[in-house]
């Protein structure tokens, strides 16, 4: 079997893994899901919150397929979106490139190095669907913007939407930790009422323009940072009118900051994700060892120089969380990103 290239990278330390080549150049289809959910396991495998497949295309473009650390395919992970394109412009020394997965085409482009020295990318997402084909919630009239669904939380109105995977967003005046994973964990749970399963996100206003997000996802449940829950959030908070489309929104997620706004044509929304893209590890794999069932212990070299920089950003974060009354369950330290639990 052949031997797969693999690079663990985050975005607000949603770590991703990005596997060069198409997914069925490496493993038949039989095989893909375990092989996932193996490279993605945080004690046997790398340690992520999903991979992603990428391949050069014939047009200058790039493939890109997802998979949660499930082993289940998504069409978007917007924060490993960043960290895939970020390791596209530096493998064609471009400021600029498109990425395809699926249906849809992502533009991503190089942007200003923090402070710290941390690299950072925006992504420019799919449209923004309100009235999407398939419904999120079965039985109701759409859109489907700031209403009680029982189904969902007998105390929180929310609004539905697709980025194009599905997100149901709720605006908090304070946040609850427990509440977001019991309503998100019943999204998952029940599939006559949420057919497609639902990212699940609670948004505290932290200013005019500074928000907190976080998101209990489909098949990852809950993570430090998800970036269509924040594109999908930043657009919820526009269709409330409670921060203008243009506005540049900073958003702090317990993984990091970014920033997210909207570019309008017409009536259409799409969202642009801009934040950290930090290279945390290089390797080389066996397929065969993947698919083994013994520990994956293989040589890695580690970008610690990376690692160090986002780490200052990262504390300085979660300062600002703490002085907001914010204390989201995080790792003890970013080496969450670095390695093995």
């Amino acid at each position: 079997m052949p031997r797969l290239k693999v690079v663990k990278a985050h975005g607000s330390r949603n770590v991703i893994l990005v596997a060069d080549g198409a997914p069925d150049e490496t493993f038949v289809a039989a095989d893909l899901p375990r092989a996932v959910r193996r490279l993605c396991d945080w004690k046997d495998g790398f340690g992520s919150d999903g991979i992603y497949f990428v391949k050069d295309a014939d047009d200058g473009t790039m493939n890109a397929w997802f998979f949660n650390p499930d082993g289940s395919y998504s069409l978007l992970c917007g924060n490993g979106m960043r960290a895939a394109g970020r390791l596209m412009l530096d493998r064609h020394q471009a400021e600029q490139m498109v990425l395809r997965s699926g249906p849809y085409a992502f533009t991503v482009r190089a942007a200003e190095t923090t402070a710290q020295g941390v690299r950072q990318v925006a992504v420019e997402l799919p449209a923004v669907n309100f009235t999407p084909h398939d419904p999120i919630v079965a039985g109701v009239a759409w859109p489907y913007v700031d209403q009680v669904n029982p189904a969902y939380s007998s105390q929180r109105t929310v609004t539905a939407l697709a980025l194009p995977n599905s997100h149901l967003i709720s605006v908090v005046d304070s946040y609850n930790e427990a509440e977001l994973v019991a309503v998100g964990s019943k999204v998952a749970d029940d599939s006559a009422n949420f057919p497609l399963g639902a990212n699940v996100s609670f948004v505290q206003q932290l200013g005019e323009d500074e928000v907190f997000i976080r998101t209990y996802e489909r098949g990852a449940e809950l993570t430090e940072s998800c970036g269509s829950g924040v594109s999908a959030s930043r657009a919820a908070l526009s269709r409330l009118g409670l921060v203008d489309p243009d506005a540049h929104v900073l958003v702090r997620n317990p993984g990091g900051p970014s920033r997210s706004w909207l570019q309008q044509t017409g009536d259409v929304w799409r969202p642009v994700l801009e934040g950290n893209a930090t290279v945390v590890l290089r390797t080389e794999v066996d397929a065969a060892d993947v698919l083994a069932d013994t520990p994956l212990d293989v040589a890695a070299d580690t970008c610690t120089a990376e690692i160090d920089a986002f780490d200052a950003l990262f504390q300085d974060n979660l300062k600002a969380l703490h002085a907001a009354g914010i204390n989201p369950a995080v790792a003890q330290s970013p080496g969450r990103a670095t390695g093995r639990r």
